[in-house]
């Protein structure tokens, strides 16, 4: 397990105000899957670990701890 993903992704997607739900169906997993990735009871895989960044307009970096910043990929249009 990487510790804190968890911590970091469920951190990342209420930044962006979504919910567990909306997330875990943009990204193409259950809410249930969705849960067990927030919960740290599961990790993604490399190609949805890819998709939760990019959805989440997060850089990998982040998410794994390697830069303490959330800031995003591209830039947001309201």
């Amino acid at each position: 397990m990487i510790p804190f993903l968890g911590n970091r992704i469920q951190n990342a997607r209420e930044t962006r105000g979504l919910r567990p739900s909306d997330i875990a169906k943009k990204v193409g997993v259950t809410k249930g899957t969705w849960s067990l990735y927030e919960s740290e009871n599961r990790v993604p895989s490399l190609d949805t670990f890819k998709r939760i960044a990019e959805t989440l307009n997060v850089s990998a970096d982040y998410l794994l701890g390697l830069k303490e910043e959330l800031t995003s990929l591209k830039k947001e249009i309201k």
